[in-house]
């Protein structure tokens, strides 16, 4: 299963200008990009986010949070 930018985000209750945000900072690249220009999800890709969001609630920065 894969989930573009918008659903993702609407899964994760964060905005799709956040996750571009994270992709353009090396945080979470997508599992592809379609010929369309989409970035696309997959089930790693939402562990990984589920991580990173729940670092960023204890305050951590995402610069460290790169690191981790």
């Amino acid at each position: 299963m894969e989930w573009t930018v918008k659903e993702l985000a609407e899964r994760a209750g964060i905005t799709d200008r956040a996750l571009r945000h994270y992709h353009r900072i090396g945080l979470l690249p997508p599992d592809r990009i379609g010929s369309n220009g989409y970035r696309y999800y997959g089930p790693d890709a939402v562990a990984r986010l589920q991580r990173i969001l729940l670092l960023r609630d204890t305050g951590m920065a995402l610069a460290e949070i790169a690191s981790v």
